[in-house]
């Protein structure tokens, strides 16, 4: 058995647009008063070692209803924590344009796995927009 941690979330500031065709690094905001993780530029670094649930929310525009829509976490060794590609009239009739990924790993400051951040592609013919995105932390615990 699990409990979980109240989570951290680091999140955007505003709509932004991504450009087709692009792996694009979503820059985000927040700090964590626990301490087990920073913001360092795009990427969020762990201060202490530990298994957390990662949380990952993505908000296309729904109107904009062309192409594929792809989101993951990358994390220093090129294996993604969780992705997902998914056509974007798909998304827009299943979630209202939202995808919610959830993945959970051990991070360890000294080890590859100490960093992640969120990237989003798109393949529109023009930039689509993203209303807002964000990656959830918590931590998790044997009980």
């Amino acid at each position: 058995m699990t409990d979980l941690d109240e989570g951290v979330r680091f999140k955007t500031t505003g709509t932004f647009a991504v450009p087709p065709r692009e792996l694009f690094r979503v820059r985000l905001a927040g700090s964590d008063p626990s301490g087990d993780s920073k913001l360092q530029d795009s990427e969020i670094e762990f201060t202490s070692a530990g298994w957390f649930e990662i949380l990952l929310t993505v908000q296309w525009d729904s109107n904009d209803r062309m192409g594929r829509r792809f989101a993951h976490t990358a994390i220093p060794d090129s294996h993604p924590l969780h992705s997902e590609a998914i056509e974007a009239d798909v998304l827009a009739d299943l979630s209202d344009g939202r995808q919610l990924l959830r993945g959970n790993t051990i991070f360890d400051p000294s080890s590859p796995v100490r960093s992640l951040a969120l990237e989003v592609w798109q393949d529109s013919p023009t930039p689509t927009t993203i209303i807002e995105a964000s990656i959830e932390i918590r931590r998790l615990r044997w009980a």
